[in-house]
């Protein structure tokens, strides 16, 4: 059987092919096309080529933001690398028009617009919700570490600090006792500049401690001032905390945010209320994970449009093991007092306030009778239990959460599903940018590129395209008044 040969790459063409001949109707690219065409990129604030500036190529935004979009759509996000395939690419010769941005240009687009990149995440959300792919009934809440652009060997604590200093001590006795017993004069010059090395490293790291004491701050990243170490797939490493909102009813990212919070505890109702921003007016079910647990956080999340389910955080082992953790306690409303498991009372002494938020402390009197008090408590005066000035309200969302148990098994398979699609098949692991600001909007492309495949997986490229030239050309009231929130 002769072999199927391809064309000559030498044969000249009379009529050539023109590209829209090489990308077919149901291509993707299509939809990034018709999605920047139905956008007013002035409005978002995306900044207009002012021609003034020397040497500087005036393309559209337009064009460089459709580039962006394919690129990290495609899990491309060095601007370096997007230059390269503004050459070789029949997908982006297609939408941008042959166009070849150098490398400087491009991230000097994404530089310059962090904030509508902002912007643009927020309108891609409405945008979603207008065609009825988010409805805000069930949406999961969760965070994941990617690692920052800095090495781990220039993140220092005062433990790494006391460490290498000891080292360095070591180091400079070792040369000291090298240049008394040498006789040789270049070795002496040798040795000479080592400890000058070693003298001036350990100043540096002399200014470092100090800069720890003075900030107050238990860590620093020299690369990343704003990076922190945080334990990721079970070792520790240079991260940031990426969170995230996620719909239910697709899998669609509702709404993002980085931080650089070891751990989830701060955030849950910073996320409950990005995403009760996007669905005003109606009742949204939050579904988070125990690292969420924060009695505080969820006195700020639970209101009449909001209900929450999540799991309080285990006891200590060995209280869980006795039988007497707090969960094991049973609160007299009545009398205002707790009844331990071995039905003795803690009455009510005195009242707190931690954090703005009010607290009762009730004690037992009856620990050295009971017999049981090596199992209950350490403390001299007996076992003390706190108790919130709402912590009814806690109760109640722990009951619902019981009650409602098949509905928050749904949480992982919700939530996981865009981190799993983000860091394992587009590759996103890391960020290339550093600083706060930068890795955010780093964030936000990724969480639109995701947004996008899934859309287009969903409704369909022709279909698509129908709806986005279908769109208005001006944003209704509530577009304008809810973009103009975002900072």
């Amino acid at each position: 059987m002769p072999f199927i040969e391809g064309e000559d790459r030498h044969q000249i063409h009379l009529l050539p092919n023109t590209l829209d001949d090489f990308i077919e109707e149901e291509n993707p690219v299509r939809v990034i096309d018709a999605y920047v065409d139905s956008l007013t990129l002035e409005e978002l604030g995306f900044q207009v080529y002012s021609g003034s500036k020397a040497g500087q190529k005036p393309y559209r935004r337009e064009e460089l933001l459709k580039l962006y979009l394919y690129c990290y759509i495609n899990g491309i996000r060095s601007s370096r690398k997007m230059e390269t395939e503004t050459k070789r690419n029949i997908e982006l010769m297609w939408l941008i028009g042959k166009l070849q941005p150098d490398h400087g240009t491009l991230a000097a687009f994404m530089k310059s617009n962090q904030t509508a990149i902002k912007k643009l995440f927020k309108e891609f959300i409405l945008m979603l919700k207008g065609f009825g792919l988010i409805d805000g009934r069930l949406v999961a809440i969760d965070g994941t570490k990617l690692k920052a652009n800095c090495s781990k060997k220039k993140h220092f604590n005062d433990n790494i600090i006391s460490k290498k200093l000891e080292h360095i001590d070591e180091k400079i006795d070792a040369y000291l006792r090298d240049f008394l017993t040498e006789d040789n004069r270049l070795k002496k010059q040798e040795i000479t500049e080592k400890l000058e090395v070693y003298q001036e490293r350990m100043h540096e790291l002399q200014v470092m401690k100090q800069e720890l004491k003075e900030t107050g701050e238990n860590q620093l990243c020299v690369t990343d001032s704003d990076a922190k170490s945080m334990k990721n797939n079970g070792k520790h490493e240079v991260c940031f905390n990426v969170q995230t909102a996620v719909d239910s009813k697709y899998k669609l990212i509702v709404d993002c945010d980085t931080v650089n919070d070891v751990n989830d505890q701060g955030q849950l109702s910073n996320m409950a209320k990005k995403a009760k921003q996007v669905f005003r007016d109606q009742k949204t079910t939050i579904l988070a994970d125990t690292g969420y647990y924060n009695y505080l956080e969820i006195m700020e999340v639970v209101d009449e449009s909001t209900d929450l389910l999540i799991k309080p955080q285990k006891g200590k082992q060995n209280k869980v093991a006795s039988g007497f953790d707090k969960e094991n306690f049973e609160y007299d409303a009545i009398n205002d007092k707790y009844i331990c498991p071995m039905s003795y009372e803690l009455p009510f002494k005195w009242k707190g306030k931690q954090d703005g938020k009010e607290y009762k402390r009730y004690t037992c009197e009856a620990f050295n009778i009971c017999g049981q008090k090596e199992f209950c408590t350490s403390a001299k005066g007996g076992r003390s239990v706190t108790r919130l000035k709402d912590e009814e309200v806690i109760e109640q969302i722990a009951e619902n959460t019981r009650s409602q148990i098949n509905t928050y098994k749904q949480r992982a398979a919700i939530v996981e599903h865009p981190f799993g699609t983000i860091k394992r098949h587009l590759g996103y692991t890391y960020f290339l940018t550093r600083g706060l600001a930068s890795v955010g909007t780093e964030t936000n492309l990724i969480c639109l590129a995701y947004n996008f495949k899934r859309m287009i997986k969903i409704k369909g490229v022709k279909e698509l395209i129908r709806l986005l030239r279908d769109r208005a050309p001006s944003k209704s009231l509530m577009y304008d008044v809810y973009l103009n929130k975002i900072a």
